[in-house]
């Protein structure tokens, strides 16, 4: 591939992430431009869900009837590929998991036919707020070249799915939504969208309330 079309394709990524308004939509385009680019046979998103400390598959691109790794499903961050690559925000890619064999969700990958794996983490600002993984049916299918473009492709959407996410990758402790926060994931545009959940903010006695005092 040459870096003409390698940078057409970023382009038409990131084109995809500031006209689509939902997580699946914008993760959806991103896998169509890259089955041009990397001879994957599935991929999913999972993003990280406080409430359970785990990253929870929200979105897949590919076939997946019967499959454990079914929409909402849990990964452990402690035993699983997406859960080590969202702890160490780093990419990790194995094209034989039968004798590369590491977490027990491999297991499940093999006994649906897939047997190499790629996964790389979404940052934004310095905070992890998920992991795109993609897998492929063959051994050695993917490649480090293949995971450098998985993580360019998917660096041009973590700051799209961070402006539509609800809850505040800065402040995971809690439910509500920091109103600073998310001007720096989106602006304007992304502050508007998110109007009620900012006056929830204040009603709760977020940033800029001002409390009565006793005389």
């Amino acid at each position: 591939m040459s870096i003409e079309q390698r940078y057409r394709s970023l382009l038409q990524v990131n084109q995809v992430a500031l006209s689509n308004f939902t997580t699946e939509s914008v993760f959806q385009g991103m896998c169509v431009t890259l089955r041009d680019m990397v001879p994957y046979d599935r991929a999913g998103l999972s993003l990280y869900d406080p409430d359970n400390d785990a990253l929870k598959i929200v979105c897949i691109y590919g076939a997946y009837e019967n499959s454990i790794f079914c929409l909402g499903h849990l990964l452990n961050r402690k035993t699983s590929q997406a859960g080590w690559v969202f702890e160490h925000k780093t990419a990790l890619i194995r094209g034989d998991l039968a004798k590369e064999f590491r977490f027990p969700t491999d297991k499940d990958t093999m006994d649906e036919g897939y047997h190499s794996l790629c996964a790389v983490p979404l940052v934004v600002h310095g905070n992890g707020i998920g992991v795109v993984t993609v897998v492929g049916a063959r051994r050695h299918q993917l490649s480090p070249s293949h995971a450098e473009i998985v993580k360019e492709m998917s660096n041009q959407i973590a700051l799209a799915i961070n402006g539509m996410m609800r809850r505040c990758p800065m402040h995971t402790n809690t439910k509500l939504v920091c109103p600073r926060c998310i001007g720096a994931a989106g602006g304007k545009t992304t502050v508007l969208k998110h109007r009620e959940d900012l006056s929830g903010w204040g009603k709760k006695g977020g940033r800029g309330r001002k409390h009565k005092t006793s005389d």
